[in-house]
């Protein structure tokens, strides 16, 4: 896995580059690039060269800039001190801590135990199969490739949050959710710590499943701009003290 993964990695860039340059990428104001023209087209568009490959190039040398601090001066500010405890195969660690990207994933591991109703139905359900072990593994793997599928799961035709109020609030719920749940991981699994852990999966679980799907029907989003070059004159207006009006995209008879 180790060995192959690189050269995944490296073939999902290829893809994505070929695919930015095909369909074009994502933007805030989550409207479509316009083809009716190649001059309507490079309106709602800017080149890849220079400014994408500027922009990226930025973003590489901050991340590895931290990435080589880290490394070359404090290799061990983010690990945790049990874990460099030389192992003993008679004696079982009182409490295992992964490394700090795994934490919210191993608090879902740990959430669903055996007396939680899920996993009591579930057992029941599979004749025993699916004990509370197995069933903390797919939770694991199933919080992670849940959020694959939410391109499907989310019903809403908007594209953009900036026009889905209810949405940002609910979302932001999930970004403090993600840091619970890192924190419940890295407690040990006693008293209220599991109990904050279940809810933070469910409340995991509940946004991809039940919460987006049901956001696409009952919210209501905000007007759009009909174009790209629409918002970025209208905050470009806003920004320079001028009046903020939207363009009629009814061309005049």
């Amino acid at each position: 896995l180790h060995y192959l993964m690189p050269f995944i990695i490296a073939g999902l860039v290829a893809v994505h580059i070929w695919a930015f340059h095909t369909t074009g990428n994502n933007n805030p104001t989550g409207v479509e690039v316009r083809r009716t023209s190649k001059a309507d087209a490079e309106k709602d568009t800017v080149s890849f060269w220079p400014y994408y490959v500027i922009k990226d190039l930025f973003a590489l040398a901050l991340i590895l800039a931290v990435f080589f601090a880290i490394v070359g001066f404090m290799p061990n500010y983010l690990g945790h001190p049990d874990n460099y405890i030389e192992a003993n195969p008679l004696a079982t660690p009182a409490h295992i801590v992964p490394e700090w990207y795994f934490l919210p994933f191993y608090a879902i591991l740990r959430a669903f135990d055996s007396e939680v109703w899920v996993v009591i139905a579930a057992n029941f359900l599979t004749g025993g199969i699916v004990d509370a072990k197995f069933f903390g593994v797919l939770a694991m793997f199933g919080a992670i490739a849940v959020m694959a599928l939410a391109p499907w799961l989310d019903t809403s035709s908007v594209r953009s949050g900036r026009y889905r109020p209810m949405f940002k609030w609910w979302f932001a719920l999930l970004v403090i959710d993600f840091f619970v749940l890192m924190w419940a991981g890295a407690m040990p699994a006693e008293g209220i710590y599991p109990y904050i852990a279940l809810i933070g999966s469910t409340y995991w679980f509940a946004y991809f499943l039940v919460i987006l799907p049901l956001l696409g029907v009952f919210e209501k989003p905000l007007p759009q701009p009909a174009t790209i070059e629409e918002d970025f004159a209208a905050h470009k207006a806003g920004k320079t003290g001028g009046t903020k009006t939207l363009v009629d995209p009814t061309p005049a008879e």
